[in-house]
């Protein structure tokens, strides 16, 4: 069982994330600033699905808290 949840959150605080995912989120265009649509969430901690210029990433539950903000 999921959650669809379409809510929007810009992305902060990545100086609190691990070098290598820092890296894999800038490759991947996220950065400092960017709006993202939170698309699904998955229960008990699970990954989150979030969609940013047409393309949907599947994020740790502990990096999007850290990074999302409303």
């Amino acid at each position: 069982m999921f959650y669809l949840a379409y809510q929007r959150f810009t992305l902060h605080h990545f100086d609190r994330v691990e070098p290598v995912t820092l890296t894999r989120l800038h490759n991947l265009g996220l950065h400092d600033g960017v709006t993202v649509t939170l698309i699904q969430r998955y229960p008990f901690h699970g990954p989150v699905i979030i969609e940013n210029s047409h393309q949907r990433i599947a994020l740790r539950h502990q990096v999007f808290t850290t990074l999302a903000s409303k």
